[in-house]
Formats: structure tokens, sequence, C-alpha cells
């Protein structure tokens, strides 16, 4: 009973609640422990208070949840697992709910153990939703060094260059939320950051009021933006030494990795806000793999 504390209809205590056997969920093969209330005879299981309570088809979480941070998209995903498409789209807003709360968790245990952040690279990640004439900023605050996100916001911009007529034409003027959402992602990195952090940016000229207005404390570097080193990722840079690496790699890294970011693909973002959840899910796998690498190499130093 470590996950029941109380009776779900009368709220009695532990106290109160006395084990009444097990029964076999078909879903997964566990058997789940019943219990019941001995104040207002309530029968309940271990499961009724985890997040996966009457959910069907739990076998297949752990696969979606990495499988859309391998870049696959949610067809072949769902072939691969053997359920309709709309299960993996409504998986998919499931898997991020459990991921923000993952994520929030894990940054704060990363303060616990290694103190107050120091240095933040910052910068926005262009993408788009159903077509080019419709792009998307994808602002991001990474820790430096360490390929951790601290946040992200999506927000809708108008088309730029070639496109910005025929985007008009088509789609009539499109609102440019940016600035906003960059406000949004900055009051909340005023909660975990110092007031003396260090950012690190390119040539943006919106980035440097921004961290004026936030953070006044701080200091802030600015590094000028060099061509891409392959053709369809531009931010692994040509330079020798990239001092954005870190977050330039990160976002080579997503475009790799979150099948509605590639370059060229089939897939398209239709939702902004399913880019946010998808982005939600991919950082938390992708802190995961960190954290086994991090064990991984600390088991090999203290082998020697």
């Amino acid at each position: 009973m470590d996950a029941t504390t109380h009776c779900p209809r009368c709220d009695a205590p532990r106290s109160s609640l006395v084990r009444d056997g097990f029964y076999h969920r078909a879903d997964d093969s566990k058997f789940i422990q019943r219990i019941r209330c001995k104040d207002c005879g309530q029968k309940f299981s271990n499961a009724t208070f985890t997040d996966t309570y009457r959910q069907k088809r739990r076998r297949i979480n752990e696969t979606v949840r990495v499988c859309l941070s391998s870049n696959m998209c949610p067809r072949d995903i769902a072939e691969l697992v053997g359920v309709n498409i709309k299960t993996i789209a409504s998986r998919l807003i499931w898997l991020a709910a459990r991921s923000r709360k993952n994520n929030q968790r894990r940054l704060q245990a990363y303060i616990d153990e290694y103190g107050p952040i120091k240095q933040v690279q910052f910068d926005d990640l262009l993408t788009f939703e159903h077509t080019n004439c419709k792009p998307l900023t994808v602002p991001v605050a990474i820790i430096d060094d360490v390929r951790i996100p601290l946040g992200f916001r999506v927000a809708s911009i108008p088309a730029f260059g070639r496109l910005a007529k025929v985007s008009k034409e088509r789609y009539g003027k499109r609102a440019d939320d940016s600035v906003q959402a960059r406000k949004s992602l900055f009051e909340e990195l005023q909660k975990v950051l110092p007031e003396d952090v260090h950012f690190k940016t390119d040539g943006h000229r919106h980035y440097p009021v921004l961290i004026k207005q936030y953070f006044p404390k701080a200091t802030h570097s600015i590094h000028n933006s060099d061509r891409g080193c392959v053709v369809g990722q531009g931010e692994l840079k040509k330079t020798h030494f990239d001092p954005l690496f870190t977050i330039n790699h990160s976002f080579a890294n997503a475009r790799a990795k979150i099948n509605r970011l590639n370059r060229r693909t089939w897939c398209t973002t239709k939702l902004p806000k399913r880019l946010s959840d998808h982005i939600d899910i991919y950082i938390d796998v992708l802190c995961d793999r960190l954290e086994r690498k991090r064990k991984y190499l600390q088991r090999r130093e203290a082998m020697g």
C-alpha cells in the first residue's frame, strides 16, 4: 500500500485501510493490490492514484515516448505498436503532461546538486506549421556546456524573405507573437536563474533588451552567427570553435530526432500546441539519455 495514503471516498487515513486481495490486470499482466476502507467499505487499488488509472494499452507508453524522440512519425509508431494513429495522437498529449512534470523536477534536482546556474545560451529555432508560408519560432534557453534545456516557447511569426508576399496573399496577415513568447520565457527563467547569470546569444536585436529588462545585473556576450557546415543543418557552423556550440548542437539534434522539425519531411506541425508537446517529450527523453551517459562516465572513472 505504498502508493495509497487515504480513502478516495471518505478520505480516511492510512490506518483505516486494509489489504483485500489482488486482481490480475490483463492490460500489462500485473497483479495489483486491492484495498478496502474499514470506515466506508469503499474498495479500490494501488492503481487508483496513478496517472495511468483506467488507461488502456499501458504497454505502449514507453515505446511511444522513445519513438517520438527518435525521428519516427505518428503513423509509423502506430504501425509499430499495433494501435490506431488516433491513439498515438492522444498519447502524445498525455506523455507531454507527464514529461513537463519530469522536466521541472529534473531541473530542480540539477540546481540542488550543482548549485546556481552560471551561464546560459539563448537562441530561436525556426520551423513552420503546415507550410513554409506559416513560420514558427521556438525561443530556447539551455545551460551552457550541459545541454539541459531550461525552457522554451512556441510562437507564430510572419513569413519573411521571398515567401513574405506569397504568405500574405494566401493566408492574410500573420500575427507576430515572438516578442510576447520570449517575455513569457524570461519570466519563467527569473524563477530558476540567479541575477548575475551570464547569457550567450547571437546578434538578434531583441535579446539585449530582454536580458536588460529581466536580468539587469546579468552579463551578456554576443557572438555573430556564421554559415552552416552541412546543407540542411544551418545550426552546425564551419568555424573551428563555435562559442554557441551547445545550443546550435542541441538544435541540430532536435531536428534529427523530432520528425516534424526535419528540414525535409513528410510530417509537418498542424497545431503549434502539439509541437510544444512534442518538444516536451523530446527534452524528457534527452535528459534521460544524458543522465545515463553521465552515470556511465562516472562508473568508468571509478574503475580507473
